[in-house]
């Protein structure tokens, strides 16, 4: 018997190049997707070996070959590769927002393999069982919830009695029509399982994390969320001794030391994650990891602990940042322990991530005014990152019982379920004709508040805050607060550019466009006239008037511990693209402004910074003494170090014409140690100057309060 398992697309729903080519995308579907390596290990564990395709490698390979305007193609290739693999079963796993793609590519691996039998499973093919089995044909079962004990119970009778009406959790037809079964009991002992069979993908190779189930099931009841549909409200979690083991397999195997530990509300039984952090702390292993939790099942005594045990990450399910949405949504959390716990995490040095959702059918605009409050007071934490999504009504859950008659359908809907900026038309069709099946990709009524604002809102949140966060701190704080702000700035945008909507205006806010308009829009209000506001305009103009270098071509890069001697025509070149800028005023004063919520404190006079420019990252900004501003500035890809030499002594006259070349080359070696600019040496060119390197060890070393000093770091603006 040979098995097929098939993983989500979670890559393939987005057809916009700017989209699927941006880095958290690419590393967000380069993870391994849990369900499918647990129930291969299970598989393997019983003599089967069954194969899997990663249908995220397989769009990406594919992009990369034909481009964004072949993708239209994606689901028959897959389908043909799949359908390749000689295989009697064809597992599919299945999320809501790959749903329809999901289907397309089975219905064609259904027409290649009629006799193959094609089985579902995973979150949304669990909850529209029913409803897949009466719609497409091309599916034969559908496997709900937990799996790895179902899994072997529906294969044997597959090859054995086809006593489909004995396996626990499935849905299937008979001649009455569509059956389901009794659910599957929940697997209790989680370290019974087998570890994932990473294996068999090679996925965690040359990652710098790797993902780990820590636990199954919510208690929780909340009435958005569709957890419960799949693992019942019943908690548990695996031992730390099992974790702790397959944490030292991964790091033997692939040399990885961080994990992201999955479950979906780990911290609710505060004796076990007691007793997790205790026995990392007493293995001595170091190794680091991050968590779901909510804000209510921590504080500042347990946050300590889990990060003297390792943990560098959390991850808080807020959702809405009203009191009054709170108790409508089951989600009971106080907003303002909320923010103190967002605050805590930060002081212990754990970067948190804050969710909201906006679009509740019965939230008011003082309710957005709460959610963004929530959302710019972690925006103005250093170490947190607020997200923002629009609700989607997601399959069985009680808000979509509730509303789904009173569903509707856009070209762009909601972005909770990772809907990308464009929708394969053969997806829409199906959309369109089984909304029940995929009521993900339709909004829900919200009488008090415009949808397309809360779109529009969404986008210009999240831009911003990534482009512009401290600016945009400094923003809220000086007006009645960013949703007024953004009322104003929507009024301008819409004579700028009237009509945009939909996939249009997502476009418009990842473009440099947005940037520009929003820059001169804060010149324009009143808000624009606030000290820590100024310096950040300053700043932006600062960085769009600098100069970025060139990168020398044919050259190679020196490493800084080959000690190799350094050739007067080698070639310093700033890093990431770097820019110099000088501002009037020192960042920091303007960022703790921001912090604190108060007006600035000017201690400093004109402060250098050099500024990375990698496309799609928050660059930071280095505070850099006069001296090493005008050194990294002069590395720009056209001057050899000898050039940069003579143009530092135009630039520091004073020094005297015997140390020039000590200290001037001192200063280059020092911004190459502290990793503000990169040495280039052309084959050819050091083949010419044999005779002309020079030694520098004396240059090589550097105060530790020089380096500290320079090194100084600023969050990204």
């Amino acid at each position: 018997m040979q098995v097929c398992l098939v993983n989500a697309a979670t890559a393939a729903e987005f057809s916009d190049t700017a989209e699927f080519e941006a880095e958290e995308i690419r590393r967000g579907s380069s993870d391994p997707q849990l369900g499918i390596l647990s129930l291969a290990a299970v598989l393997e564990a019983q003599g089967c070996c069954p194969q899997i395709v990663d249908l995220n490698r397989m769009f990406y390979r594919y992009a990369d070959a034909v481009g964004e305007s072949g993708l239209e193609g994606f689901a028959e290739l897959a389908a043909s590769q799949i359908g390749a693999i000689d295989a009697d079963v064809y597992g599919f796993g299945s999320i809501c927002s790959a749903y329809p793609l999901a289907l397309r590519i089975a219905k064609e691996v259904k027409r290649l393999r009629p006799e193959a039998a094609i089985v579902f499973g995973g979150p949304q093919a669990s909850v529209v069982s029913d409803q897949t089995l009466k719609s497409f044909p091309c599916v034969d079962f559908v496997l709900r919830g937990e799996a790895e004990e179902s899994l072997p119970i529906l294969l044997e009778e597959l090859f054995g009695g086809r006593r489909f009406d004995l396996v626990p959790g499935l849905t299937h037809r008979s001649v009455w029509g569509v059956q389901r079964n009794v659910d599957a009991p929940l697997l209790v002992d989680l370290d019974a399982l087998p570890s994932p069979a990473y294996h068999l993908t090679g996925e965690l190779r040359g990652l710098a994390r790797a993902s780990l189930e820590l636990g199954r099931g919510c208690p929780f009841s909340c009435t958005f969320c569709s957890t419960n549909d799949f693992f019942r409200r019943k908690f548990r979690l695996r031992s730390p001794e099992r974790i702790l083991k397959d944490m030292r397999a991964i790091e033997a195997e692939y040399g990885i030391g961080d994990f992201d530990l999955v479950h979906d509300m780990f911290t609710v039984d505060r004796k076990r994650v007691q007793a997790f952090c205790h026995a990392l702390i007493a293995s001595g292993q170091g190794y680091t990891w991050s968590c779901s939790a909510r804000t209510d099942c921590v504080d500042e005594e347990l946050i300590e602990l889990m990060a003297a045990a390792g943990c560098n990450g959390m991850f808080f399910g807020v959702e809405t940042g009203s009191e009054r949405m709170q108790k409508i949504i089951d989600k009971h959390l106080d907003t303002r322990r909320a923010h103190e716990i967002i605050d805590i995490v930060e002081r212990a040095g754990i970067r948190s991530t804050i969710s909201l959702i906006i679009g509740f059918p019965q939230e008011t605009r003082d309710d957005l005014r709460d959610t963004i409050a929530m959302f710019m007071h972690s925006a103005r934490v250093p170490l947190s990152g607020p997200q923002i999504n629009i609700l989607a009504p997601l399959a069985n859950t009680p808000l979509h019982v509730k509303y789904k008659d009173r569903m509707t359908l856009d070209l762009l809907c909601s972005d909770m379920s990772h809907q990308g900026r464009k929708q394969h038309s053969e997806d829409m069709e199906l959309i369109r004709n089984y909304p029940d099946i995929f009521p993900n990709f339709y909004l829900l009524p919200t009488p008090e508040l415009d949808r397309s604002m809360l779109l529009e809102l969404r986008e210009f949140t999240l831009m911003a805050e990534m482009r512009f966060r401290w600016l945009l701190g400094a923003a809220d704080q000086a007006g009645a607060g960013i949703l007024d702000l953004f009322t104003d700035w929507v009024e301008l945008r819409d004579t700028l550019y009237p009509g945009l909507a939909g996939s249009d205006l997502r476009h418009y806010y990842r473009t440099p466009r947005f940037l520009r308009d929003f820059i001169a829009f804060l010149r324009s209000h009143a808000v624009g006239t606030i000290e820590a506001l100024k310096l950040f305009l300053e700043y932006e103009d600062a960085v769009s008037c600098a100069q970025s270098p060139q990168s020398p071509r044919s050259s190679r890069p020196l490493r800084r511990n080959d000690k190799e001697t350094l050739d007067w025509s080698d070639i310093p070149v700033r890093k990431n693209q770097s820019r110099v800028i000088e501002l009037s005023r020192g960042l920091e004063e303007a960022i703790d402004a921001v912090m604190n919520c108060q007006e600035p404190e000017w201690e400093t006079g004109r402060q250098h910074y050099v500024v990375g420019q990698e496309p799609g990252k928050k660059n930071p900004a280095y505070h850099v003494s006069s001296r090493i501003a005008k050194t990294v500035e002069a590395c720009n890809g056209r001057r050899t170090i000898c050039h940069v030499v003579k143009h530092l002594a135009t630039e520091f006259p004073s020094v005297p014409e015997s140390r020039r070349d000590y200290e001037f080359v001192r200063l280059i070696e020092t911004a190459w140690a502290e990793d503000l600019i990169e040495i280039f040496r052309s084959d050819s060119a050091a083949a010419d100057n044999q005779d002309a390197g020079f030694s520098m060890p004396e240059y090589t070393e550097m105060s530790a309060a020089a380096s500290a000093r320079n090194q100084a770091s600023i969050q990204a603006l």
